[in-house]
């Protein structure tokens, strides 16, 4: 009988402490995300992939108006270094050219650049969703093999 007494005194400290089951300071890794959460991740996942190649294409536009510029700067500097001020045709040429770069100096300032920072807002703004929403977060591989071979996105826009 003096056995059992021990054994039963050893059996609740153990779990009282935590260090066999049962234990209310027990640490128990939390359950794998709901399919449904492994979904929403996932179209995050496309998504972030549009708004990044849109993002991409609209810097692109950007970086190529920036660059015709920068030209045709260069082209303006040589023929004012050079230009006739008496030869009409010369001068009409010149302020033909400078005109058609401060469209295109509007343009590299209004909308083209203006579509570059939006595209690029909203690409950053979805991956602060998802790295809120989804990084580092454990997922059952079983799950997400079956969530993605299902997976259907809502349209994004």
């Amino acid at each position: 009988m003096q056995r059992s007494v021990w054994g039963a005194a050893i059996l609740g400290v153990l779990l009282g402490s935590g260090l066999i089951g049962g234990g209310a300071n027990a640490q128990v890794p939390p359950p794998p995300p709901e399919a449904s959460e492994i979904a929403t991740c996932l179209c995050l996942q496309q998504q972030m992939g549009v708004l990044h190649n849109e993002s991409a294409r609209r810097q692109g536009a950007y970086d190529s108006i920036r660059s015709e510029l920068g030209q045709m700067d260069a082209d303006l500097a040589r023929q004012r270094s050079g230009l006739d001020v008496n030869n009409t045709e010369a001068v009409a040429r010149f302020r033909a050219l400078l005109e058609r770069r401060d469209a295109l100096y509007r343009r590299s300032i209004g909308p083209v650049a203006n579509d570059a920072v939006a595209a690029a807002g909203r690409y950053n703004g979805k991956v602060g969703e998802y790295n809120a929403r989804c990084a580092n977060v454990p997922r059952n591989p079983d799950l997400l093999a079956r969530v993605q071979s299902t997976l259907s996105c809502p349209p994004m826009y």
